[in-house]
């Protein structure tokens, strides 16, 4: 197998879950941080975490460090946006991706110290 074979084979997998594409939908507009990510989703940071990381393994995105918060964005990357722009604009219209869209332009505005401050697993788990 070469080696792009086994690239496209990676994103199209990691590509293959709701919340993964939830993600990179919002992700579109500009960085989020973890928590606010996970604000949006409804999902503990640890799980948001780890879709992350599986998303950066498949080079989608890439962080970027801001004092003590960590932020993801897109991969600008020619091959990684030949395969992304199509897929999000395919999803664009859904009703949960708007909804998502609406909720973390509401959150760039909102410190993530905030967010993370009033995070709490029970919550989560409720919801």
């Amino acid at each position: 197998m070469t080696n792009t074979l086994k690239a496209v084979a990676v994103v199209t997998k990691t590509l293959g879950h709701c919340g993964r594409l939830r993600i990179l939908s919002m992700l579109r507009p500009g960085p989020l941080s973890v928590c606010q990510i996970a604000s949006v989703l409804g999902a503990p940071p640890s799980t948001v975490s780890g879709h992350l990381l599986e998303l950066r393994h498949a080079g989608l995105v890439s962080e970027e460090r801001r004092g003590k918060w960590v932020y993801s964005r897109l991969a600008d990357a020619e091959p990684v946006t030949a395969v992304l722009d199509p897929v999000l604009a395919s999803i664009e219209d859904d009703p949960q991706i708007r909804k998502d869209a609406v909720a973390a332009a509401g959150l760039r505005g909102t410190s993530p110290a905030e967010l993370c401050a009033c995070a709490n697993v029970t919550e989560w788990e409720t919801t």
